[in-house]
């Protein structure tokens, strides 16, 4: 079974608010996020802070939140990816898609195309547009060991870099390659076409 996670516990201090409550067309990057993993038919795991606790609607069915107490913490992200990663396989997750929220133009055909290459055999896959990689990531289950036991990943990047010859690219839409760091990123995707 595969499993999605959501990262959303950064706390968007460049852009002035966690990311997961920036909305496009009146859906928050976290609902949009989300929909796209349950579309794709998985389950998803998501990484919140603090702050998000209240501010978060109900989880939606097939949801579950953990929360990155510390998401400031050095490692950052790779905290929550730990966690996520953690989480998934405690709830019977042979791979994994990580997504970070501020991409909220990927969809489910993205999340499907990543799982699709996870299920063929492939031990990591990144979501790619025109030649540039992005998000989603999938990883198989020993990838998923990987992240929670060496000690010398401290990054995705790390993860896809490490063997060039265990990761497979999977040519998806434009969102894999469109996060949303600052307001002028937000002002750009805010005017594309997206579902």
């Amino acid at each position: 079974m595969i499993w999605g996670i959501l990262l959303a516990a950064g706390l968007g201090r460049r852009i002035g608010t966690p990311k997961a409550l920036l909305t496009l067309n009146g859906e928050t990057f976290h609902q949009r996020t989300v929909r796209a993993f349950r579309d794709a038919g998985l389950d998803v795991v998501v990484v919140i802070n603090p702050g998000l606790v209240d501010l978060l609607p109900t989880p939606v069915p097939g949801e579950s939140r953990l929360v990155n107490s510390d998401p400031d913490q050095p490692s950052g992200m790779f905290a929550s990816v730990r966690m996520g990663v953690r989480e998934a396989i405690r709830l019977g997750a042979a791979g994994a898609i990580l997504l970070p929220v501020d991409h909220p133009l990927v969809t489910f055909e993205d999340v499907r195309s990543v799982a699709a290459h996870l299920r063929s055999g492939a031990a990591v896959v990144v979501a790619t547009h025109g030649g540039r990689r992005g998000h989603p990531i999938g990883v198989n289950g020993v990838v998923m060991d990987e992240i929670l036991n060496d000690v010398s990943v401290t990054t995705l990047r790390d993860i896809v870099h490490r063997d060039g010859g265990r990761v497979v690219e999977a040519p998806v839409s434009l969102g894999a390659v469109l996060g949303v760091n600052t307001r002028e990123d937000l002002d750009s995707v805010s005017k594309r076409p997206f579902r």
